[in-house]
Order: structure tokens, then C-alpha cells, then sequence
């Protein structure tokens, strides 16, 4: 540690501010061959896998593909039924729910599409969920003269916090040969055969307790974490090209040689994950999934996620508003859990939240009624 707290004490450094480039996530081949034939449209593997990754993103769990599968067809005949009825998004309704969107989550555009792309998700197939859920409002309105006013996109689950940029922090282990200690010459020797030796696989530990100067001996030559202005540059060029456990060539300083371990690098931080709040009801598994949320005995709610028992938690999280899932509780009673609404908790809406709910119970029950209706005389084709 004492290396490069001399070269501070010593020397004036010029502050440079660095680009610190994200490599993009590597692109995976999709398969865009047709999974399902709706009437006259298709729905290839490529949107099912979309729609897959944003499901995961939005609820923070897994699903898997046959129940991904139902929502996609479902979305599609959504979409069918809208086109039949002639009815359009605009570019100012995509705009409007997309800022609503990313004001709630308290994100913006760029940062949007980063969480995406590092998902593997393509930002289109996000503003397709968006007009999905205008389109759909706007056809429960026509049909039945319901105004949902932006519940779905208002409600629904939070994107996982989205991870803050922080100046790059290292942490890394040191062995200083001191000039002190040894001569030039000798130190020089000693550094370039430790050099290869340590990256051969030697013991770093090892090293630093039989050869190391430096104070950051006592804790084994580890020295971290630290912000990467707060390091000389001859560190700061010597760790930006390590590896993770990467072993540095020998390299001069004041008074000596050091070697560098790179432990660990971080450039970002997690937010605080936000409280989210939800509207369930447990009925029997023979209950009708469609008005469960409708049945004020059996629905429990607003309440944090976190309160929830978990085993209902654990199912809750997998499920958009609106789906059911059959759950076996302790004594093998299978039990239906519906979700009715998720929001982030936030007491200034607290108000307004008894009103949400019986609005959205209504438009739930309507939306699952036509569905099935509309899936009724639908031509579904798996290929």
C-alpha cells in the first residue's frame, strides 16, 4: 500500500478520465424458424424466446417454455383481434406509456436499452409488449366500453434495479522489491524470476510474506478495494490490462519493483431493490381463475412481497397480474393462487390503490373472457 501512497506524496498526477468500454453481450444464433401458426399469421422460435428473456427480466424469475409458449399465442391473438377491429397505436401513445414506463422505474432510455441488450433482448421486442397493452386497452374499450386507464403498463412488475455506473474500484495484491533490501541488480533478478514463476501458478501469498517490503504484507499484499484516481498511473496502466488473477510483469517505482495480482475490478453497484407490493387471492384449485381476484374473502392485499408466505411468495414472483398457478400447500391441498396486481410501494399512491384494484379486478375479468372467447375460434397450429 505504501508504494504508491509514496508516488501520491511525491508527485503531482494529471487526471485522466477514461472510456471504460462495456463489451457488448455476445450474440447468440436464434432460431427463426415458425414454432406456431395462428390462422393466417406466425409465431416464430425467435419471439418466443424474446418474449421469454423480457419475462424473466420483468418478473426476476424463470419460466419455462410451454407456459412462455401460452402467453405468446395468447399476444398474438390479441393482435389479431385488434387488426380485425382496425384498431392502431400511434407514435405519441407508444411515447407516453414508454416515458410513464420509465419514470416509474426511474430509469432512462439509454439505460433501458443497456439492461435489455444485456439480456439479449431486443428493444423492439419491448416496444411490442408496450403496444400490445395499448392496443389491448383500447379494444376492451371498444368492446365493452371499459376505460383501464394504463393500468397494465401502470402496475406492472418493476424491472430489476438497474446496476449505477461508480468510478472503477480495484482490488489487487502487491510485492514490492525493495532497492533497500537488495540491489539493483539483484532485485531486478529476483522480480523477473518471481515473474515467472507466479504466473506459472506459484503461491502470490508466498511470495509477498518471503520477498515482499510493502505494509500491505501484513494482510498478505492485498490492497482494496480502491478507486482507480486514487492509484498512481503506473498501476493504473499495469492493472487495466490484467485479467482477473492475472499475474503482472515487474514493473519500477520509487525505491523498488512491484508486481501486481489482479483480484477484482467493479465499475458498477446494484440499486436498492424496490419494495413490491401485491394483490393475491388463494382459492381451491376447482375455483374459477377468471373472478378469483373478484372474491373479497379469499383476496388478501396490498401487501409487501416480502410479508408473503413462501411457498405463495416464491409462486407470486413467477406470475404476471392476471395468471393463476396450482400450488400444493403442507397437508397436499392443491390450492389456486392468482395474482391480481403488483405495484412499487409507494405511500404517497397509497389512496389510490383500493381503487386500482377494484378497476383493474374488473378489466382482468373482462380481458380473460374475451381471450377465451377469442382463443375458441382461433386456428392454432404448433409446427
Amino acid at each position: 500500500m505504501n508504494v504508491f501512497i509514496s508516488h501520491i506524496d511525491r508527485k503531482i498526477y494529471t487526471i485522466m478520465v477514461f472510456l471504460l468500454l462495456i463489451p457488448l453481450a455476445g450474440l447468440c444464433k436464434s432460431d427463426f424458424k415458425v414454432a406456431y401458426q395462428i390462422d393466417d399469421q406466425v409465431i416464430s422460435n425467435y419471439d418466443i424466446d424474446q418474449a421469454k428473456k423480457l419475462h424473466s427480466l420483468m418478473t426476476g424469475s424463470s419460466i419455462k417454455r410451454v407456459e412462455i409458449e401460452k402467453i405468446v399465442i395468447n399476444s398474438k391473438i390479441k393482435e389479431i383481434y385488434g387488426n380485425r377491429l382496425q384498431i392502431s397505436v400511434s407514435n405519441a401513445e407508444l411515447d407516453n406509456q414508454l416515458n410513464g414506463f420509465l419514470q416509474s422505474n426511474k430509469m432512462k432510455i439509454s439505460s433501458l436499452k443497456s439492461l435489455l441488450n444485456s439480456k439479449g433482448i431486443n428493444i423492439e421486442t419491448f416496444y411490442s409488449y408496450l403496444t400490445e397493452n395499448i392496443r389491448w386497452q383500447k379494444v376492451l374499450e371498444n368492446r365493452f366500453g371499459y376505460k383501464i386507464n394504463n393500468l397494465i403498463i401502470k402496475d406492472a412488475i418493476p424491472l430489476a434495479p438497474t446496476p449505477q455506473k461508480i468510478e472503477k474500484e480495484y482490488e489487487f495484491s502487491e510485492i514490492f522489491i525493495s532497492y533497500n533490501r537488495w540491489d539493483p541488480q539483484q532485485a531486478k533478478l529476483l522480480a523477473s524470476r518471481l515473474a515467472v514463476e507466479l504466473k506459472a501458478g506459484a503461491n502470490f501469498e508466498n511470495a509477498v510474506e518471503k520477498f515482499s517490503s510493502s505494509k500491505s504484507k501484513i494482510n498478505k499484499g492485498k490492497v482494496g478495494p480502491i478507486k482507480k484516481s486514487a492509484l498512481p498511473e503506473s498501476f493504473r496502466n499495469t492493472l487495466d490490462k490484467l485479467k482477473k488473477n492475472e499475474v503482472s510483469s515487474s514493473f519500477e517505482v520509487d525505491g523498488g519493483l512491484v508486481l501486481l495480482k489482479l483480484e477484482r475490478t467493479r465499475s458498477y453497484r446494484n440499486a436498492k431493490k424496490p419494495k413490491l407490493m401485491v394483490t393475491f387471492a388463494v382459492s381451491s384449485a376447482s375455483s374459477d381463475k377468471d373472478i378469483a381476484c373478484s372474491e373479497k374473502k379469499k383476496t388478501k392485499g396490498p401487501i409487501l412481497l416480502s410479508k408473503v408466505e413462501k411457498s405463495i411468495r416464491d409462486t407470486l414472483v413467477k406470475l404476471m397480474p392476471g395468471e393463476s398457478y396450482k400450488l400444493s400447500d403442507s397437508n397436499g391441498l392443491m390450492r389456486l393462487v392468482t395474482l391480481c396486481e403488483s405495484f412499487i410501494d409507494e405511500k404517497k399512491n397509497a389512496s389510490l390503490n383500493f381503487e386500482s384494484l377494484k378497476r383493474n379486478e374488473e378489466a382482468l375479468r373482462l380481458s380473460n373472457a374475451l381471450v377465451l372467447e377469442l382463443r375458441r375460434n382461433t386456428t392454432v397450429v404448433k409446427k
